[in-house]
């Protein structure tokens, strides 16, 4: 029987699960894991709803019959079931052995419902789970939601519902999910939400409510005069906090706030502010058409540190900052440090002349790694390719979440 519980740390118990996951047979592997949905461990639980969804996605890629077994397997367990004898039977899991009603074991086998093969079947148990009682469970049940019907009409309804809910994660949640779908019907509701809650849960739905001005097309006059002060009000001053002026800058220039331009200049010449930032709020300066972002952008193509410059040349593209087209192109055409980077800005520069240039570099450029990012860009493939280059800690999309098991 393929079990953990007779190894009581917990680091020894999660080195033991990897090095069996990597040597034990498929049919072995799926019932280690179905064992492993309780551990009281959190890093091991959410271990085990990953590779319950590499084993899915394997599962249907290669047509193997255990994969029905597994998907009504984890259904059960999610919705507190004992799971039907036929699924027991197939996985070789001893029914006597899976504590369905654990609350550990629901939330990780909805996680690893994420990636069901049969998302026709699933979504209905997860709808359902949007009612349960404890909070952890309807906020995985929305996420699974979402990840398994993006954009449908059911995704829609959920996220209406959760904008109510009473936990305020839950509610910020479901915005980042509607700003991830572009719906702007849901402006009112957004709006309602942040009236109700408070400090952190409050700002983050102002930085949602701005993302959505950008996915969606809703604009910034569809926010009452009052509640777009408000917001404001609140972005300018997140400037003074480090882990939210990246958010506040990019939500002040969603909101067109030209009223804010004297602050971001303040945050551009701070002594002590992060460089990275200080190219954010220079970049928000830019969509406010405020002259001062492009002279800081040129300051920073130049300057000292490595990722100051990087997140420059990003500016430049995204931009499309034409004085500065050549600097790109110098940059991505030398063998140097930010050549990736550079690449990459070009390609989001788009154009004639930047795909041209692209496609010199995925033929002829000394690193291969600037040539595989130049083709992708030439093969509009650069998504998948870019992951590893984004900017990191000070660039966290207000819109975006990441769904582990101990939120």
């Amino acid at each position: 029987m393929q079990t953990l519980n007779h190894i009581p740390n917990n680091r020894a118990r999660r080195n033991e699960l990897h090095y069996r996951l990597k040597h034990l047979r498929r049919a072995d592997r799926l019932q280690l894991l179905c064992l492993a949905l309780d551990d009281p461990y959190g890093p091991i639980r959410h271990d085990v709803a990953n590779a319950l969804q590499r084993e899915m996605h394997w599962s249907d890629a290669h047509d193997d019959p255990t994969a029905e077994a597994l998907t009504r397997f984890l259904e059960a367990v999610a919705s507190g079931k004992a799971p039907a004898h036929e699924a027991n039977a197939a996985l070789h899991i001893p029914a006597e052995l899976v504590d369905f009603e654990s609350m550990r074991a629901r939330i990780t086998a909805c996680v690893a419902l994420e990636a069901s093969p049969r998302p026709d079947e699933t979504i209905p148990v997860l709808v359902e789970l949007l009612d349960a009682g404890a909070a952890d469970l309807r906020y995985h049940a929305l996420i699974a939601l979402h990840r398994l019907g993006p954009g449908s009409s059911t995704a829609h309804d959920a996220v209406v519902e959760a904008l109510d809910d009473p936990d305020p994660e839950i509610v910020v949640v479901a915005t980042q999910i509607a700003v991830k779908n572009g719906w702007a019907d849901l402006v009112d509701r957004f709006l309602a939400a942040r009236h109700r809650l408070g400090g952190e849960d409050r700002m983050q739905v102002t930085f949602s409510l701005g993302a959505l001005l950008e996915t969606s097309s809703a604009g910034p006059g569809d926010i009452p005069a009052d509640a777009r002060e408000d917001m404001i009000a609140e972005c300018v001053d997140a400037l003074g906090h480090e882990p939210y002026l990246a958010a506040a800058a990019k939500t002040l220039a969603r909101l067109r706030a030209t009223e804010a331009a004297d602050d971001l200049v303040a945050v551009t010449k701070k002594w002590f502010a992060h460089p990275i930032l200080k190219v954010e709020a220079a970049a928000a300066l830019i969509d406010l058409g405020h002259p001062r972002g492009e002279e800081f952008i040129e300051k920073s193509l130049s300057a000292r540190r490595k990722d100051a410059r990087g997140y420059a040349l990003r500016v430049v593209g995204s931009r499309r900052l034409e004085k500065y087209f050549s600097h790109l192109v110098d940059v991505a055409t030398a063998n140097e440090y930010h050549s990736d980077t550079a690449t990459i800005a070009l390609a989001e520069f788009g154009g004639e002349e930047a795909r041209r240039i692209l496609a010199d570099l995925a033929a002829s450029h000394p690193d291969p790694e600037v040539r595989n990012l130049a083709a992708a860009a030439v093969e509009n493939r650069l998504e998948q390719e870019v992951i590893g280059h984004a900017p990191d800690r000070f660039d966290v999309d207000p819109a975006s979440f990441d769904a582990t098991l101990d939120r």
